[in-house]
């Protein structure tokens, strides 16, 4: 991404932000969370893309550990209820006010989180991928990452993502996601106090996360859009960047009256 790089100090961290178009006074900001093993690299254009279409700020930032951000081993059993509960200061140290929350996978589960205390400043929710209880796919899969970061053999894009913490990422991540599922992690009663517009979106072929993920996000949040897209795995935005921005942006348009 090639947007404007800001430093973010809280909680002790120094964060890596970027503002990937410039926010616009009286217009909401789009505040976009990188899902479990990604960065802000990883968002591939959408933040840029969905900013400009609306003609509004977006904005995307590194999660302690990830990316450019500082390091963080081991994540705490309950960091992503952590990070739900400090993006408000994250956004008060960037001088965000009105705003969007879009986050995939691990990111729309902490966005999900976030809504779910119904914060004055939210105006609307886009989840993509997200994980709200256990999950027998996303199990396989954190095995496997556990086995890569183990045995040092890293896809190249975890290297591209995080430089030198990419397997203290990987070995962190897949060991703490295993022992949140081993305790029975389900967050699904939580998202019943979301009041706000949420749209939430699970790829049909998606092989980290049961189709399930998305019926029980729609029965917690009765007035959610949930939408379950076919032919389209984990990353709907990578697969289908053209249908998930036109959603995407049709939503926040409508939901926050742009």
């Amino acid at each position: 991404m090639n947007g404007r790089a800001v430093s973010i100090a809280v909680d002790g961290a120094r964060l890596y932000g970027e503002w990937c178009t410039e926010p616009v006074a009286g217009r909401p900001t789009l505040v976009f969370l990188h899902d479990g093993l990604g960065s802000v690299e990883n968002w591939r254009g959408l933040p840029e893309r969905i900013g400009r279409r609306l003609g509004t700020g977006s904005f995307a930032y590194d999660r302690r550990g990830y990316g450019r951000s500082d390091r963080r081993a081991p994540f705490p059993i309950d960091f992503i209820e952590r990070e739900a509960a400090l993006l408000p200061e994250i956004l008060r140290v960037s001088g965000i006010g009105d705003h969007a929350a879009i986050g995939h996978s691990d990111g729309g589960t902490i966005a999900l989180l976030y809504a779910a205390e119904n914060p004055t400043a939210l105006k609307a929710t886009v989840s993509l991928s997200a994980h709200v209880h256990r999950d027998p796919l996303a199990e396989a899969h954190l095995h496997r990452f556990a086995r890569h970061a183990a045995e040092r053999t890293l896809p190249s894009w975890m290297t591209r993502f995080h430089g030198g913490k990419a397997a203290d990422v990987a070995a962190c991540w897949s060991a703490t996601w295993l022992d949140i599922f081993a305790a029975g992690w389900d967050i699904v009663p939580t998202l019943s106090r979301i009041a706000g517009p949420l749209l939430a979106l699970h790829g049909g072929k998606d092989a980290y996360g049961v189709p399930e993920q998305l019926e029980n996000i729609a029965r917690a949040v009765p007035h959610a859009d949930a939408r379950l897209l076919p032919d389209i795995d984990h990353f709907p935005h990578l697969d289908d960047p053209d249908g998930t921005d036109a959603a995407i942006a049709a939503f926040l348009s409508d939901a926050l009256s742009l």
